[in-house]
């Protein structure tokens, strides 16, 4: 019997997979003043997931260990490197057939899980960063006809512990925990594909964040409305994606060392790609991009314009994560274009060129904290040269991956970090995953 005959009754009753990711990176010239110019880590992401249940309803669960090391006092850390020894997921899926219509399937998941939504820009279990997001609540989705899908959630975003410097560094291990007063709810849903392949989505998140002072978050209590439109790649064919988010509400900024909560959030971000994928032997893709997120215009009035990319992934669209990760969907301006292509089987190669500019003059550089409170330093932060190369020696089990990233500083970088600029950053790695006992996820 293939594996797509075999029904949910005939699955195991326990299934068991693993999976182990090693990157070894370095950044030479660092812009963030408070580490080392140079600086060094072996990130290390190790999970075991384990499914248990025979029909329509299963358990899931996912053990994760994530850590650090060859670094030291001066390196960059925080809980986007370490997590260790942590239950990131554990949960009952309940499995519907036929759900509102023939044929139609859905699930409904309770407890402790990661989620993807739409494209990932809003809320994502990440690919790159080596510890993840994940939530405590309930999630529904139904898939029907046609491409349609739709999902529904509600849940308590949980909060990676330790979070003190020295435990980080000592890969100390910690419970998370919830984050108090806080909820997050969204909907999303997926029309059936057009004959010329083009998908709509829509979608709504709300995000309530009381002021938790002993974890220094600071208030928010907004929604975001969301709409995108793609046409995937396919060879002699154009494609594009074109996606836009607009936040309303209540939230918090800092500037000049003082906070500022209960502010009137207005903001925005778009997203814009137009592509074709030549008939050729190496498969090359062009793809032309535009992304433009909303910075806060007045850093002292009462209305706060920041876009806040809440839980989403940004790998995809702007650079790598890790000792790099200069820039984060909020307060940027970025038009690039990207070129990817086949050289041989199993390989991948992508190269990416982008110019960053600050939206907003006096708001601050979202992935680094530099600041010119007064606009006199200008937008532009750099250009950025990227190429990436991946080879899935043996598909589902075996990817070896390795790239660069090279930003040629500008005026805003420059004239804000001051006496302070060490030059232009370099950062490479080379990323190794295995999967052991099923599909990797």
């Amino acid at each position: 019997m293939s594996a797509h005959a075999q029904s949910a009754s005939d699955a195991p009753l326990v299934a068991l997979r693993f999976q182990q990711r090693s990157r070894l990176e370095a950044i030479s010239d660092s812009p963030r003043a408070s580490v080392a110019s140079s600086d060094q880590a072996l990130e290390l992401q190790t999970s075991m997931f384990v499914d248990v249940g025979r029909g329509k309803v299963r358990f899931s669960g996912e053990l994760q260990d994530a850590r650090t090391e060859l670094n030291d006092s001066s390196s960059l850390i925080s809980t986007s490197f370490v997590n260790t020894l942590e239950p990131l997921q554990a949960n009952l899926t309940w499995n519907f057939s036929d759900m509102l219509d023939e044929g139609h399937t859905g699930s409904l998941k309770v407890g402790r899980f990661t989620m993807d939504v739409g494209r990932r820009r809003l809320v994502a279990r990440s690919g790159t960063r080596n510890t993840m997001s994940s939530f405590t609540g309930v999630d529904w989705q139904w898939r029907g006809n046609g491409g349609r899908n739709a999902q529904v959630w509600a849940v308590v975003p949980m909060r990676i512990l330790p979070t003190d410097r020295a435990s980080l560094l000592a890969n100390d291990d910690e419970l998370d925990r919830g984050n108090r007063n806080t909820t997050f709810r969204g909907a999303f849903f997926q029309f059936p594909a057009l004959k010329s392949r083009d998908v709509f989505e829509v979608y709504w998140a709300g995000i309530d964040q009381g002021n938790r002072a002993q974890n220094d978050a600071l208030p928010r209590d907004f929604d975001s409305v969301g709409f995108r439109a793609s046409r995937p790649t396919t060879a002699g064919k154009w494609s594009y994606e074109v996606e836009a988010v607009l936040q309303y509400g209540k939230s918090s900024a800092t500037a000049a060392g003082v906070t500022r909560r209960g502010l009137d959030h207005h903001a925005e971000f778009y997203h814009a790609e137009f592509g074709y994928a030549f008939s050729s032997k190496l498969s090359p893709v062009l793809l032309m991009q535009y992304d433009r997120a909303s910075g806060d215009r007045d850093p002292f009035d009462n209305r706060n314009e920041g876009y806040d990319t809440l839980f989403g992934e940004r790998r995809f669209d702007f650079n790598p994560q890790g000792l790099y990760g200069l820039f984060a969907r909020g307060n940027l301006r970025t038009p690039g274009v990207r070129l990817t292509f086949v050289p041989w089987q199993h390989w991948q190669s992508t190269f990416s060129y982008r110019k960053y500019e600050l939206d907003s003059t006096r708001d601050a550089w979202s992935g680094i904290g530099l600041r010119d409170l007064t606009g006199a330093a200008g937008r532009s932060i750099g250009r950025q040269l990227e190429g990436f190369f991946t080879w899935n020696a043996i598909p589902s089990r075996l990817t070896l991956e390795t790239g660069f990233a090279h930003l040629t500083a500008e005026r805003f970088f420059r004239t804000t970090a001051g006496a302070g600029f060490r030059g232009d950053p370099m950062f490479v790695y080379t990323q190794l995953t295995t999967n052991f006992g099923g599909p990797g996820r």
